[in-house]
C-alpha cells in the first residue's frame, strides 16, 4: 500500500517539477549555460525554490521503496534533463547550480523518510519541545515576513525615469506627459499605445543615486501594479506587488489616463482616473511569495495558498503538542511530569494565537485575515487530530 502510495505521488512530483521548469518564462532565448550556483536579483529565492521543489521527488521515491542512492541519481537525472531541456525554452536560464540545488532538494526528501522516526514520531516529552520549537519557528517567519516587506527606501536625491527599460520586466510604448511627485505621492499622466502589456511593465520608475529602484510604478494587462524598495530586494528574494485589478481595463488604445499612488504609515492607495483602491499591503500568510510569487493570479488563488502555507507553519504545533497531550491524560510517568507535558503543549498553541494577533502591529503587516486564521487554527486542529491518533504507548517508547 505504502508503495502504491509512494508511486502515485511520484508522479506527481514529477508532472509538478515539468509545469513549474519547462513553461515559458519570458520571450528571449537564453544561449549556453550559467555555471554559478545562484545568480540575479532573486538568487537567493531561486536557490531556495530549487531545493524545495524536488523535496517531494526525494520523499516520493523513498516510499515508493527506491534506495537512497538510486532516489538522488533519479532527481539528479531529472534535472540535468529539465535543464537541458531549457535550451530551447524562452526565457528559461539552464543552470549547473540548479542541477545542484536540485539534488540537495532530492537528497533532503530521502533524510526526511529515513529519519521519519526519529523526528516525526518522537517521544512525548521531546514532542512537547518540537511543538514548542515549532511554534518558535513559524512566529519567526511571520515575523520575518513582515520585516522583508516593509517599506526601506534609501536616502534622497532620487530621479524619476519613464518608461525605464529593466531587466525581468517588459518594456511599453505608453507615452508619459507628465510626473508629479509630492510627499508620499506619484502622480503619472499618460497616454497609451495600441495595447496592453502582456507581463509586469514598468510606467515610472523612481531611481536612488546608485540606481537602486525605490519605486516601480507598472502596469500589467488590465492591472495597474505597485513596487518599493524593502529588505527582500537586498536579500534577493522575490518581490510581490501590490495592485489594483482592472483598472486599466476600461482604458481605450490611445486614451489618455492617469495613474497614481500614495501613502503614509499605515495606508497604501492606488489609484487609475477615478478607481480607487486604499488599504493595501501584506499579511502574514505572504511568506511563500518572498520564495516564488506567480504574478497576476487571481485573488482567490492566492489567498488558496496563504491558506495552505499557514497550515503548513503550525500543523507540527499541533501534531507534536497533541501527542506530548496524548501522555499526560495516559498518565505516563509521573503525574505532574504528564500534566506539565500537556500544558507546555498548550502553551505553543497560546504562542501561535498571540502571533496571529501581535506580529502584524508589530511589523506593520495588515491584520491577519479570516482566511488565514482558518489556516492557522485549521492546521492547528488537523496536527492535534493526526497527532492523538499516531500516538501509542509501545510506539513512543
Amino acid at each position: 500500500m505504502k508503495s502504491r502510495i509512494g508511486t502515485a505521488l511520484s508522479i506527481l512530483s514529477v508532472a509538478g517539477i515539468c509545469f513549474f521548469t519547462l513553461r515559458a518564462g519570458g520571450t528571449e532565448m537564453t544561449h549556453g549555460w550559467s555555471y554559478a550556483l545562484t545568480s540575479g536579483d532573486a538568487a537567493l529565492a531561486e536557490l531556495l525554490a530549487n531545493i524545495i521543489l524536488f523535496i517531494p521527488l526525494g520523499i516520493s521515491l523513498t516510499l515508493a521503496g527506491v534506495r537512497p542512492f538510486g532516489v538522488v541519481a533519479i532527481g539528479a537525472l531529472l534535472s540535468f534533463c529539465v535543464e537541458f531541456w531549457q535550451q530551447w525554452i524562452p526565457g528559461r536560464d539552464p543552470s549547473v547550480g540548479d542541477v545542484v540545488c536540485n539534488t540537495i532538494g532530492t537528497a533532503l526528501g530521502v533524510l526526511l523518510v529515513v529519519a521519519a522516526a526519529t523526528w516525526l514520531w518522537a517521544p512525548p516529552r521531546r514532542s512537547v519541545w518540537q511543538a514548542r520549537l515549532t511554534a518558535l519557528i513559524a512566529v519567526l517567519v511571520w515575523y520575518g515576513t513582515g520585516v522583508m516587506l516593509r517599506q526601506d527606501f534609501p536616502p534622497e536625491p532620487y530621479r524619476i525615469v519613464k518608461n525605464p527599460s529593466i531587466p525581468f520586466f517588459g518594456y511599453w510604448e505608453a507615452q508619459v506627459l507628465k510626473v508629479t511627485k509630492g510627499v508620499g505621492t506619484l502622480e503619472v499622466v499618460a497616454t497609451t499605445p495600441s495595447y496592453l502589456p502582456g507581463r509586469t511593465t514598468p510606467l515610472i520608475a523612481i531611481l536612488a543615486a546608485d540606481d537602486e529602484r525605490v519605486v516601480l510604478l507598472s502596469v500589467d494587462g488590465p492591472d495597474l501594479t505597485l513596487r518599493y524598495d524593502m529588505p527582500a530586494l537586498h536579500w534577493t528574494l522575490e518581490q510581490p506587488d501590490l495592485r489594483l485589478r482592472d483598472a486599466m481595463q476600461p482604458i481605450a488604445p490611445h486614451d489618455t489616463f492617469t495613474a497614481a499612488t500614495s501613502h503614509d504609515a499605515t495606508n497604501i492607495c492606488l489609484r487609475v482616473n477615478t478607481t480607487t483602491r486604499c488599504n493595501l499591503g501584506y499579511t502574514i500568510g505572504d511568506g511563500w511569495k518572498l520564495v516564488y510569487y506567480p504574478e497576476g493570479r487571481p485573488p482567490w488563488q492566492l489567498a488558496l495558498v496563504n491558506t495552505l502555507w499557514m497550515v503548513g507553519c503550525v500543523i507540527g504545533v499541533g501534531f507534536w503538542g497533541a501527542r506530548g497531550a496524548a501522555a499526560a491524560k495516559g498518565g505516563e510517568g509521573r503525574r505532574d511530569e504528564a500534566a506539565a507535558t500537556g500544558i507546555v503543549g498548550l502553551l505553543s498553541i497560546g504562542l501561535v494565537i498571540a502571533a496571529l494577533l501581535m506580529v502584524p502591529l508589530m511589523t506593520g503587516l495588515k491584520p491577519t485575515p479570516i482566511y488565514e486564521w482558518i489556516g492557522a487554527l485549521g492546521g492547528l486542529a488537523v496536527g492535534q487530530r493526526l497527532g492523538s491518533r499516531s500516538y501509542s504507548p509501545d510506539r513512543a517508547s
